[in-house]
């Protein structure tokens, strides 16, 4: 738990590092592939620096604060009316007002916290969680969990029929009140495809595949309040642009918006609780090479930026939680053994950073 050093860092104290951006690339063949994206998710170490533009100062409190990782699973639990986050150690930590406490170590019984992706099912009235762990000597395993706002229940077997090891995005879609997810897997003959595969009933079906030749290992998936439809994002062929997708509960039709998003190593589609809009936040490169934290909001027919994140070179990992929609934002330790958390909220038109937290490194390795 926390120590007496923890403490937020001045806001105007220059945080260590430098960004060093990670990129997706397509595999030549399904092995390939997993080893990529164990690479991509366990074995890649950011460097991130700070902005020189930030704005707001944050708010003066003091917390502890998670080491984040690279891609950590991240959720709200609307039940319990907190952010579930699951790191690449596997501890469990919960942001709620405005502060975070882990509620739970790294266990054998619980998700690992590398490969997967989680989203609140409210038929389940829980966190549900899908991931694979990576394979060594031995074949890979999937699993499926439930977060009950106290402790993760597995609730597929390992020998059931489950989705294959990949990437994945996942986000529940209330108007077929259904859970779906995009896996981003290796065929046989070395081709890529995203799967899409739903969680009703107590079991995992898969439904069909976006219809295209090639994708990148990338892909988001996230729900239209505004439109009651399940929208999703995938590389192109080039891996400079995206598709943008709309699922009607059987088929993906892909749109024509005017505005192509930039395809990035991570992407994230969140809803905006205000105006109940899609935003996404991706990266692109900016002036000097310098990797900048874009958000997008889909108008129903078209993407729009709405400009960067306060804070650029950093990689976002965004959550809606009831009526506020969060970021976070890690930098990884530098030569004193320091590692900050950036907390940013969305305010309708931009983000608004709240805090920077210093963690020990001690508590998040």
């Amino acid at each position: 738990m926390a120590g007496e050093h923890d403490e937020w860092l001045p806001f105007d104290e220059p945080a260590p590092g430098l960004l060093r951006q990670l990129r997706g690339h397509r595999p030549v063949g399904a092995s390939v592939l997993v080893v990529a994206l164990i690479a991509l998710a366990v074995g890649v170490v950011a460097l991130f620096r700070t902005s020189a533009n930030q704005a707001a100062a944050p708010a003066t409190l003091r917390s502890v604060a998670p080491f984040l990782g690279f891609d950590p699973y991240l959720a709200y639990d609307a039940k319990h009316q907190q952010v579930v986050l699951v790191n690449n150690p596997g501890q469990i930590w919960l942001w709620a007002n405005r502060s975070w406490r882990m509620a739970h170590a790294a266990t054998v019984s619980s998700p690992t916290g590398c490969c997967g992706a989680a989203a609140w099912d409210p038929e389940l009235g829980r966190v549900l969680l899908f991931e694979a762990v990576p394979p060594g000597d031995a074949q890979p395993l999937t699993f499926t969990y439930a977060w009950d706002g106290a402790s993760w229940t597995q609730l597929v077997s390992v020998a059931e029929y489950q989705p294959p090891v990949g990437a994945y995005s996942m986000a529940y879609d209330a108007s077929q009140q259904q859970m779906v997810m995009l896996a981003s897997v290796g065929t046989p003959s070395g081709a890529l495809e995203i799967e899409t595969w739903i969680y009703q009933g107590g079991r995992w079906r898969r439904r069909s595949n976006l219809d295209s030749a090639a994708f990148s290992v990338i892909s988001a998936v996230g729900f239209d309040a505004r439109a009651r439809t399940l929208l999703a994002l995938s590389g192109d062929s080039t891996g400079t642009g995206t598709r943008t997708w709309r699922w009607d509960g059987s088929t993906w039709k892909q749109l024509a918006p005017s505005h192509i998003p930039p395809e990035s190593a991570h992407m994230t589609l969140v809803n905006d609780p205000g105006s109940g809009r899609l935003l996404l936040l991706t990266q692109t490169y900016g002036f000097g090479k310098r990797t900048v934290t874009q958000t997008w909001s889909w108008t129903g027919s078209d993407w729009i930026e709405r400009g960067p994140l306060a804070v650029n070179d950093l990689v976002p990992y965004a959550v809606t939680a009831g009526n506020d929609l969060w970021a976070f934002q890690e930098i990884p330790t530098d030569s004193h053994g320091v590692r900050t958390v950036g907390v940013f909220r969305w305010n309708g038109a931009g983000w608004d950073q709240v805090a920077v937290a210093r963690v020990s490194p001690a508590r998040s390795g």
